[in-house]
């Protein structure tokens, strides 16, 4: 395979998860289960860092924009159950596990940076992490390492997604056209629908 080859190769992954994603927020859309989608997504991508939980929650407070409220919380539920089990699967590796598949980390200065941080500020920069668009998995993993009290993460991560997620569905579902045009994630229809339905 040439270089050109796994390249394209490798942009059709995203396109062909983005689909997957559109398809099954869409048929969702259509009853009641809509927040269990959501969540079982949201939960996914934290776990996995395939995509952003907001390419979920927009689309979803796109299609569903009276439904907002529920659907950022089911997201968020979502991805602090994620984040949990993140710090379980980290607690349970070990430094020396994490350090041996990515030694690199060992000397990165923005890892080691975080790291401080996290170390210095505890929950609260957990809380602040998952409100932000910060990358998590540092303080996930340093937590995992660290501090292994997953209720107080569990709620710490709840509290931060709720406000991001709450924050991205609102705007999603009180101005439509700005994701319109975006062309993030086919986002046209679903916004023209949501200014109709509102």
């Amino acid at each position: 395979m040439t270089t050109n080859a796994a390249t394209d190769a490798l942009k059709l992954i995203p396109s062909k998860l983005d689909r997957l994603l559109q398809r099954l927020i869409r048929e969702a859309a259509s009853g009641h289960g809509l927040p269990a989608v959501c969540l079982a997504l949201s939960l996914v991508g934290t776990l996995s860092a395939a995509y952003p939980v907001t390419a979920v929650v927009v689309p979803a407070a796109l299609l569903a924009p009276r439904r907002w409220l529920p659907l950022a919380a089911a997201s968020a539920l979502g991805s602090a159950l994620g984040a949990a089990l993140l710090v379980a699967a980290f607690h349970h590796l070990g430094w020396n596990q994490v350090y041996s598949h990515f030694p690199e980390l060992a000397t990165n200065e923005s890892w080691l940076r975080t790291m401080a941080w996290v170390a210095g500020y505890g929950h609260l920069a957990l809380f602040l992490i998952a409100a932000s668009p910060l990358p998590q998995t540092p303080a996930l993993l340093f937590f995992g390492m660290a501090q292994h009290d997953l209720p107080t993460i569990f709620v710490a991560m709840l509290a931060g997604k709720l406000i991001k997620y709450g924050i991205f569905a609102w705007f999603a579902s009180r101005f439509p056209e700005r994701f319109a045009n975006s062309g993030w994630f086919g986002l046209s229809d679903a916004a023209e629908r949501s200014r109709d339905a509102r």
